[in-house]
């Protein structure tokens, strides 16, 4: 009877080891997980910033210029507050040539 409860006891040693081996490797490989996805997006980033740095944009000059010249020569130029036909130069105005002081 003592050596029934000698391999029991055995046993549930045994058992109580296992689950806590179980769950040390669990947490570790849950932990190598992580840091795995956390070096992977700092790589990626790393990479978009290469990338980036390599291919950087520039502003087409020359388009820009013609751009400027034809719409120039157009008539009287505008803003964005005046409008295409400039702000009116009115008596009432006050001397003032802009919509600002409205």
């Amino acid at each position: 009877m003592a050596l029934q409860a000698i391999a029991a006891a055995a046993a549930v040693v045994g058992t109580g080891y296992s689950i806590y081996s179980g769950e040390k490797a669990r947490k570790a490989n849950k932990k190598a997980s992580t840091q795995a996805r956390a070096d992977a997006d700092t790589a990626a980033r790393q990479a978009d910033r290469e990338m980036n740095r390599a291919n950087q944009k520039t502003p087409n000059i020359a388009a820009m210029m013609k751009r400027n010249a034809l719409t120039s020569s157009s008539g009287v130029g505008g803003t964005y507050l005046t409008g295409q036909g400039g702000a009116p130069v009115a008596s009432g105005m006050l001397g003032r040539s802009t919509l600002l002081g409205r």
